[in-house]
């Protein structure tokens, strides 16, 4: 009788070079394996890592969802080599694009997509509304705080993806490191570079050791693992010692530098009175000016606080006036901070500033007040490479302030209660002015002709300058409000309720064009939405104003790039003790936003909910207390918990088929299965067997029960008697107990990791037993 056959070496040689040294393995690591498991170790670490950071380019930050979608990533990787080691062309094809699929629908699940829209007969759908995201992408600003589902859920999906693929690279039958290593830096870089991290060098010494293990990981033997990981840790923390030192604030090459001197002749102007014809003029993107803020701010160059002529322009009578502009809210001194602003291919009398500037300074040019909270130069205009520094104050105050704010409001926005009408008296009296009552006076709205008319009917102005609807659509909207900021939200919803965005909007024709935009064609692009919001705010005596400038702009390091495409309109509403607040009321889509900052949102959930009766179907988003806008996350939202779940359920299965797959294939190549199981069995339980041992004899010294006995003996009849059936599952439960008695819970799990459970043992404890009667 032969002995028990010993342990053959199942991988090639290592390739060496002419002096015997080892280079490279010539196959993978087996899986199992420490060099497999430091890989698998790597590569989940940097995904891991990856998908958090790339969870913070929303606002608010979903790692959840990430986490998510990070489980169900690694799932499916480790799923992918049994799918792939299928047999048949066919059947192999089919079981990796099942897998992909349902991986594919996982992420997106977890990202954000209607479980609904993953039918196939929706498909079309949503296709179409993924690729409407992945379109708006280019014009986006990161973090992208915007409440378009489509949008959020196409960037968590990419992370999701990216993960994936990187995982799937590494993981592979036959690894693509370099690869892996590729797709999984892209999956740490791009988030890192649009939101810095609050340790960076602590961050990326992190980085730098897992992308090491991750490449030479299958490179080193035992005796080299130990001082590679010594000279790696001592590189990167010489690095991160390094690294503060070399990161000054002056580029070694400033390619920015290069490129502003070949288009240093460029510039542009802006008009930024209201007119609400087609945009025509050209935009490629020119960089305008560079600022350096805490934080993202609308840029003003300009308040249009007069509605004259039927469009919203700046006040030519508060030029060069002294006045009061704003409270300061106590308690707040993080409302307030300076600016630092350096003007690159913009030419323009206004300075940028933000919600009220107090103060310029350390300008390279003359300046003067313009209308009260903003500045502009006295002698020649600012040009490429002037700066200064501004002080501005800019609240950003949470709903429940905004809601207790009250209308005790201050004598000097009275001003931005009022309307011109052009032809608002009858009889030819000319223009009037309508100075409409704060909310809470009980007062009616005044009307003044400017040809000598010192009061007139409402009704007859209102008739006559064509906005009675206006007017009165305020006022069901502030009937249907609790307080002014509720009117706020009411108001944008209506603004924004069947509108879209459009550069080239229809003509009024005889109707004034804020009462078209309202009204009939729903149609238009920023000038439209801030004109017609300020419009009716003021109707319903909530003090507001029409702002011109421009949108945050894109982040580049500390400072926040302005473009010609960010060009751009919005409102301030004013709340006392509070200030001047910014409202965006503009869609998301639009070129000079690409997403929603600041306080308020224009994409409307239509789930979202009132706090009070109101005409409007939809309402905006409410802001955090600490102004961030929450955003709804649909019916489907309390299906991630499931889903992750399902991804981990998915991992695994996956990695215990694929850790089977693999012993069943190392086992068949030894040529006799069952005799090697069981001698791999005895060594991992601690119980090698001498090299002369033979079944027989190893029955003999087995001392258990009869059914452990049982399984030694239909090997060796299968092996050297007339063949017979296999052991049974209850025999194979049997030795795998003797194998771990007396060694506790470790050994049970060593003789688990020894001899697992076959299949038919799993058969047979789902089948029902039969119920036998008791007889006494």
């Amino acid at each position: 009788m032969t002995a028990l056959p010993g342990a053959a070496r199942r991988t090639a040689p290592p390739v060496s070079d002419g002096d015997g040294r080892r280079v490279r393995s010539a196959v993978p690591a087996a899986v199992g394996s420490p060099a497999w498991i430091a890989r698998l170790a790597a590569t989940a670490a940097l995904a891991l890592d990856g998908a958090l950071h790339w969870g913070g380019i929303v606002r608010p930050g979903a790692p959840g969802a990430l986490l998510g979608t990070f489980v169900v990533a690694m799932a499916a990787a480790l799923v992918l080599p049994s799918a792939l080691a299928v047999a048949g062309r066919a059947a192999r094809t089919a079981a990796v694009a099942g897998l992909l699929l349902v991986a594919l629908a996982l992420i997106l699940a977890i990202a954000g997509v209607p479980v609904a829209a993953l039918r196939p007969d929706r498909w079309d759908t949503l296709t179409a509304n993924l690729a409407n995201g992945i379109g708006t992408l280019p014009a986006l600003r990161m973090p992208y705080r915007g409440v378009d589902p489509w949008v959020r859920a196409v960037l968590l999906s990419g992370g999701g993806l990216l993960v994936l693929l990187g995982a799937a690279l590494a993981l592979a039958p036959r690894p693509r490191v370099y690869g892996a290593a590729l797709v999984l830096g892209v999956l740490y870089v791009v988030p890192i570079v649009e939101h810095a991290p609050d340790h960076p060098y602590l961050d990326g010494a992190l980085f730098a050791l897992l992308l090491g293990v991750l490449l030479w990981a299958d490179r080193l033997n035992r005796r080299e693992a130990p001082v590679a990981a010594a000279i790696a840790v001592v590189a990167v923390l010489a690095a991160a010692l390094v690294a503060p030192h070399v990161d000054s604030g002056k580029p070694w090459v400033d390619y920015e530098a290069l490129a502003e001197s070949l288009q240093s002749g460029k510039s542009t102007t802006f008009t930024w009175n209201h007119d609400y014809a087609p945009l025509t003029w050209p935009r490629d993107g020119l960089e305008l000016a560079r600022v350096r803020t805490r934080g993202d701010l609308y840029l003003k160059t300009a308040d249009l606080e007069t509605f004259g002529g039927g469009a919203w322009k700046q006040s030519r009578a508060a030029l060069g006036g002294r006045s009061d502009d704003t409270e300061f809210a106590p308690g707040h001194p993080d409302w307030m901070q300076t600016i630092h602003v350096t003007i690159k291919g913009l030419r323009t009398e206004q300075f940028l500033g933000a919600g009220t500037t107090m103060l310029v300074s350390h300008s390279t040019k003359a300046v003067q007040e313009a209308t009260p909270g903003t500045f502009q130069a006295s002698d020649k205009p600012l040009r490429r490479n002037d700066s200064y520094d501004a002080l501005v104050y800019v609240p950003k105050p949470g709903t429940v302030a905004m809601h207790r704010a009250g209308f005790d409001y201050p004598n000097y926005v009275m001003r931005d209660l009022a309307l011109d009408f052009p032809q608002g008296s009858p009889g030819g009296a000319g223009p009037v002015e309508v100075d409409f009552p704060a909310w809470g006076a009980d007062l009616t709205p005044m009307v003044r002709s400017y040809r000598g008319y010192p009061f007139l009917s409402l009704d007859e102005a209102l008739d006559a300058s064509g906005y009675r609807r206006d007017y009165e659509l305020a006022q069901q909207l502030r009937n249907g409000s609790a307080d002014p900021y509720d009117f706020v939200l009411n108001t944008m919803a209506r603004v924004n309720r069947d509108a879209r965005y459009t550069e080239s909007p229809p003509p009024p024709g005889k109707l004034p064009p804020l009462d078209a935009f309202l009204f009939r064609d729903h149609a238009g692009y920023c000038q439209h939405f801030a004109g017609a919001t300020a419009l009716l705010l003021r109707m319903g005596g909530v003090p507001a104003r029409v702002v011109a400038g421009f949108a945050p702009g894109s982040r580049d390091g500390k400072d926040h790039i302005v473009r010609d495409l960010d060009a751009h309109s919005w409102v301030e509403v004013y709340f006392p003790h509070i200030g001047w607040v910014t409202f965006d009321p503009t869609p998301g889509d639009s070129p000079a936003r690409g997403q929603q900052t600041d306080l308020q949102t224009a994409s409307i959930p239509a789930s979202t909910t009132s706090r009070s009766s109101t005409p409007t179907r939809d309402r905006p988003a409410r802001p955090a207390a600490d102004g961030a806008t929450v955003v709804n996350p649909g019916d489907d939202s309390d299906l991630a918990l499931p889903l992750t779940l399902g991804g981990l359920a998915l991992a695994l299965v996956g990695s215990g088929s694929l850790l089977a797959i693999r012993r069943r294939r190392r086992l068949e190549r030894s040529g006799d299965p069952e005799v090697e199981e069981l001698r791999l069995a005895l060594v991992r339980c601690g119980r090698p067997p001498a090299p002369d041992m033979t079944l027989a004899h190893l029955e003999h010294l087995l001392d258990g029960s009869e059914d452990a006995l049982g399984y030694l003996r239909a090997l060796r009849l299968r092996r050297y008697g007339r063949g017979g059936p296999p052991p049974t599952a209850a025999q194979r439960r049997a030795l795998r107990h003797e194998l771990g008695v007396g060694l506790g819970l470790r050994g049970w799990l060593r003789s688990v990791w020894a001899l697992p459970p076959h299949p038919r043992e799993l058969l047979a404890a789902l089948k029902p037993r039969r119920r036998r009667s008791y007889t006494a």
